[in-house]
Formats: structure tokens, C-alpha cells, sequence
């Protein structure tokens, strides 16, 4: 017999030997291709390594072992393995289950991280925020607090706020001072119903919006025209103030009927500012005990096969609107059939004067009870918002018209599932001013309308996307008091109207220089206003703080120098509301963030 033994024939039988006895059998290398499937030289090298076994192991299952050692011939690097691994022994062998035959592995998990070495991260984490936050501040944003209403409903500042005891719509009215209360909380308006005396007294105080202002924005580009922007005051510098530009350098501002003109020229704002100076006036879903009905008036439609005229001449008396129509906080308009057509008409009325038509007037409730009708001034933009319930229709119609106390605007959108869907404008008595193919209105959708006839301008928008480019109508020097600003109607379909809600336009005033009518800007001046424009102390009011010496007359300082802007608000981070909890049987009052104003300013 031949002593000589092949090297790999001898590591195979002492691994399959192990694998029969149920004993972990070492990895095998891959044949390295070089050697033509023969094992490298120096991995043929055994090394008998000992191993003890445990005292629960029958040591007579091992030939020629009298001792408690397995001597086993592994090769070379192999062994290392074994040496890293420990004694693979330690628990019980008839316990150990054998690995697979190939490429057997030791999982290592690592160990979780240490209580101090997760309390580290935690630091760091906490660190990096402070850091990137105090950046942000020092080279990028800053926040800024709203304490005055000058801006509002824009921006709110420090103010009161409940609820109206008659309709549920929320009343706020600003904080006019420390010194200058004067019973202004026990008195406060609903805007929505006119309810009188509502005693906000014993509410307590919330503090006004905060901003996040972009420092660098002005750096890179000049204040635009009906952005917000935050200034330090040419007139008094010892606090920054936030208005909107209205004027650009080198125009000559002039405000008329409510509306403002740079050079002669209309400015005109567009759906985005629309939205943020746009002033609520009307909430079909907060209706007093008495509901809406008597504001609302059925037409005849037999002069327009669509809607009535304007101004209808029959009395309004015998044709307020019934259960059928007004119900459920909606508007039902069910002209089913396909030659039915129903029309109405909003108006106007005074509650507190027995549902009196009056014109619509400007009033801002946050600033407190609404001055005498002789001080207000009449509106004739007017806006609405309201969602578009249809339930049927087949080759229908359904229309809104605003009328602005010169031209009335009509909406068409056709009701069907017929292909194509068809939205038109029209200027009544004047032709059709714009159409859309593809954007009709289907049985089964609801759609969020927004239609807006602000300083002549008509602009649409459906879900959220305007229908068409904004469409300029030319000024007109006079305009009729507007009783009627709106009208639905629908044909031939079935369509309920809900969460109707009117806004009117800011009506400009002079403020309380009445000698003066119009404001000439320097090269690198600005014009700014405040939303809330008769409380807001803006370029209309500034004046020199030095009198002439030839007049002894405070000279105009309407402007703001282009280097007195420090930034531009573009997010209302901070919006506060009155929360209440029950604690221990006691209601308590907190100020919670209000979700429905958290948003980005254009």
C-alpha cells in the first residue's frame, strides 16, 4: 500500500467522517481554475487543531480517542476559521445542526448601538438643526410678527375672536391698542349677518400672524407690483412696516371710485391677488334662524332663455325663494326637464332692518363696529367662490353672472356627458368675449368655481386652474350702486350649489388727506398700501417730519426708498385661533395654530 496519500483525497475524507458523525464540517474552497480544479499548495497544509469536547458527548463514537480531543485535519487556511469562530463545541454536539455542504458562513450581527453612542447622534442631530436654522436666519430668512390689523384679513394682527350668536360665522376684530379699548370688544359686527353687540370681552387675546421673510429676494430684483413687502418706513424707522406695492418708481398714483391708476392707467390685479385681497361679505352656509330665503329671488325667465336681466322690474316680494330651492345650506337648482329653466338672483338686504335691499357698502368688521352708510363707500368688484354639485344633465346649462354697476359678465358651462363640453364669457349686450372647447360639466362631479370681475378685469378658474387668460374690459368714469351683484341659473340639468361665498374688491380711499388725490413717485420710490385701507397708515398719509420753510406745510413723502426694503413675506408660518379644552370639569381657552390660514403668500 502506498503511504503517499493525495492531499485533497485525505481533506475530503476527514470532512464527509465529520459530516456522518453530525459535526459542523469546515467551508471548502473553490477550485482555483489555474491548477485545473486541483487545491493550491498551501491550502493543502493540515494542521491538527484540539478541540475539547463537552462531558455530555459519548467520546467512544470516535475511533482511536481515548482523551477527551477530536483531531482534525483541516487545511491551512481553513483553520483560521475555526480559530476566529472560538470553540464551535461549546454547546452540545447532539444540539448542533451540520451546515450546508457548501460555503458555510458565520453570520455576525452587530451589536446594537450603546445608550451613550445613541444619545451622541441625538446631540449631533439636534446641533445640525440649530446650526442650519441659525444660517438660514442670519443669511437667508427671518421671521417677522404682525401686531396691527393694517394688513388684514391679508394678515391679522393681534385680535379677539367668537362666534356670531345668531348665524355661527366667526367674528374677529383686531386690538386696537393699550390705551384705546374703549368698549370696541363689546360691540363687535358680524360681517356676515350685521348682528350687533357681540361681546368679545371676556375672549382672550391672540397674538398675530408671524411671517417668514426672504432678506435676499430684493437683492437680486426690484419689488414687484402687488407683492407684499416688508420696509422700514421713510417717516419712522424705529420698526419695520408691511404693506403691499402698489406704485413703481418714477408713476403718479391716483386713486378713484375705489380703484388705483399709475399714469392714468387702471391697474388690475390678477387671480393670484385676487384671492388674497378679496373681502367676505356673504356665507350662504351660516344662515340666521330666519335663513336666506329673502335673498334670494326666482326670475321669470321669459325675457332670456338663460337668466333675467340685471335689474328685473317685477317686485321682489312675490318671489323669494322656497324650501325646495334653499335647503340644507345649499342652493337646488332641478330644471330637469329638458325645456326647464330656473333663474335667481342675489340681493342685497339689511337683516337687522327687516330684510331692507341696500347697496353694498365697504366695511372691514376687524376694525369694529360699521361707521354710518353716509362715511362707508359703495363697491362694485365682486367675486365668487362655490362648489358645483351635478347631479344630472344631458345637453344642459348651468350660468353665473356678476354685474359691477356697469357691465354684467355671464359664465356659461354646459352640462352633459356628450363630447365636447363648451365653457363661454359674455359681456351683456357687447357679444361673447371668450370660449372654451373640453370644459363642460359632468353628471356625478363636483367642481370648485371661482369667478371674479375685480377693477374690470374677468378671470375664471376651475378645481384650482384658471378657464382663460384674464380678460380686460375698458374703464368707465361711472358706475351704478350695486344692489343685485349675482345670478345662477341652470337648463336642462340638475346642479346644487354649496359653500357659496361673495367677496368684494378693496375699495382705495384717500385716507385722511382729503386736499390730496394723487401722489408723484421719485426714480427709486415705491407706493405702498395696507389691505385694510381705512386703518392703515401707508404712502397716502406720510409726510415730512420738517415743515417747509416758504409754506410751513409738512411736504408728501409718499415714496419708499428701493433701499428701504428688508424683505418679502411668502409664508404665513404662524396663524393663530382660539382653542378650548374641558380640564377638570372647567372649560379653558388657549391658542391653538389655525391649519386653514397656514399658507404661502404670493
Amino acid at each position: 500500500m502506498n503511504d503517499s496519500t493525495n492531499p485533497s483525497q485525505d481533506h475530503e475524507a476527514h470532512s464527509a467522517d465529520s459530516n456522518a458523525r453530525g459535526l459542523p464540517r469546515p467551508p471548502l474552497n473553490p477550485p482555483d481554475s489555474r491548477t485545473n480544479g486541483a487545491l493550491p499548495t498551501h491550502e493543502a497544509e493540515s494542521t491538527a487543531l484540539p478541540l475539547e469536547l463537552p462531558p455530555q458527548v459519548d467520546r467512544s463514537i470516535f475511533d482511536n480517542s481515548s482523551d477527551n480531543l477530536l483531531r482534525l485535519e483541516l487545511p491551512q487556511d481553513d483553520r483560521s476559521l475555526l480559530e476566529r469562530s472560538g470553540n464551535l463545541l461549546a454547546t452540545s454536539a447532539i444540539e448542533a445542526e451540520p451546515l450546508p455542504l457548501d460555503h458555510a458562513e458565520v453570520a455576525a450581527s452587530p451589536p446594537p448601538p450603546s445608550p451613550p453612542a445613541t444619545l451622541h447622534r441625538l446631540i449631533r442631530t439636534i446641533a445640525g438643526f440649530i446650526i442650519l436654522f441659525l444660517t438660514l436666519r442670519l443669511l437667508a430668512l427671518e421671521p417677522f410678527g404682525v401686531p396691527t390689523g393694517s394688513m388684514a384679513p391679508t394678515l391679522i394682527g393681534n385680535h379677539r375672536e367668537g362666534p356670531c350668536p345668531r348665524c355661527g360665522h366667526l367674528v374677529r376684530i383686531g386690538d386696537p391698542g393699550p390705551g384705546d379699548r374703549g368698549g370696541v370688544f363689546e360691540d363687535a359686527h358680524c360681517p356676515n349677518c350685521s348682528q350687533a353687540k357681540i361681546d368679545l370681552s371676556a375672549s382672550r387675546d391672540i397674538s398675530g400672524d408671524r411671517l417668514l421673510v426672504d432678506k435676499n429676494i430684493f437683492n437680486l430684483r426690484n419689488p414687484r407690483r402687488w407683492e407684499v413687502a416688508v420696509f422700514r418706513c421713510p417717516v419712522d424707522d424705529s420698526k419695520p412696516y408691511v404693506k403691499r406695492v402698489v406704485g413703481l418708481p418714477g408713476e403718479e398714483i391716483t386713486i378713484q371710485d375705489g380703484d388705483v391708476y399709475a399714469n392714468g392707467e387702471l391697474l388690475r390685479k390678477g387671480l393670484a391677488e385676487v384671492r388674497e385681497t378679496r373681502l367676505p361679505f356673504f356665507d350662504l352656509s351660516y344662515a340666521p334662524p330666519q335663513t336666506w330665503a329673502k335673498r334670494w329671488l326666482v326670475e321669470p325667465p321669459n325675457e332670456d332663455p338663460r337668466l333675467p336681466l340685471p335689474q328685473p322690474a317685477v317686485a321682489p316680494e312675490s318671489r323669494t325663494v322656497d324650501a325646495s330651492i334653499l335647503h340644507d345650506g345649499a342652493v337646488h337648482l332641478d330644471a330637469s326637464s329638458p325645456e326647464k329653466t330656473i333663474a335667481l338672483t342675489y340681493r342685497h338686504t339689511n337683516v337687522n332692518e327687516g330684510d331692507r335691499e341696500t347697496e353694498v357698502r365697504a366695511w372691514n368688521s376687524y376694525n369694529g363696529p360699521p361707521r354710518r352708510a353716509s362715511r362707508t363707500q359703495p363697491v362694485r368688484d365682486f367675486a365668487l367662490t362655490c362648489d358645483v354639485q351635478v347631479i344630472s344633465g344631458d345637453d344642459g346649462l348651468f350660468s353665473c353672472r356678476l354685474y359691477d354697476g356697469a357691465d354684467s359678465v355671464t359664465l356659461d358651462l354646459t352640462v352633459g356627458a356628450k363630447p365636447p363640453g363648451l365653457a363661454s364669457l359674455m359681456r351683456e349686450k357687447h357679444g361673447g368675449l371668450a370660449s372654451i372647447r373640453d370644459r363642460g360639466l359632468l353628471p356625478g362631479q363636483t367642481y370648485h368655481l371661482e369667478f371674479s370681475f375685480f377693477d374690470r378685469r374677468v378671470a375664471v378658474a376651475l378645481n384650482g386652474r384658471p378657464l382663460f387668460e384674464p380678460i380686460d374690459l375698458p374703464p368707465v368714469s361711472k358706475r351704478d350702486d350695486v344692489r343685485r351683484p349675482l345670478q345662477l341659473g341652470a337648463r336642462a340639468c340638475n346642479v346644487i350649489v354649496k359653500n357659496l361665498k361673495l367677496y368684494h374688491d378693496i375699495p382705495y380711499t384717500h385716507g385722511g388727506q382729503t386736499d390730496i388725490t394723487s401722489w408723484k413717485l421719485g426714480p427709486r420710490e415705491y407706493f405702498v398700501l395696507g389691505d385694510n385701507t381705512s386703518n392703515s397708515q401707508d404712502s397716502r398719509e406720510w409726510r415730512s417730519q420738517d415743515a417747509d420753510p416758504k409754506t410751513g406745510q409738512h411736504e408728501p413723502r409718499p415714496g419708499v426708498p428701493e433701499g428701504a426694503f428688508l424683505g418679502k413675506p411668502f409664508f404665513i408660518h404662524q396663524p393663530l385661533r382660539l382653542g378650548r379644552t374641558t380640564i377638570g370639569g372647567q372649560e379653558r381657552e388657549f391658542q391653538t395654530l389655525d391649519w386653514s390660514r397656514l399658507r404661502w403668500l404670493h
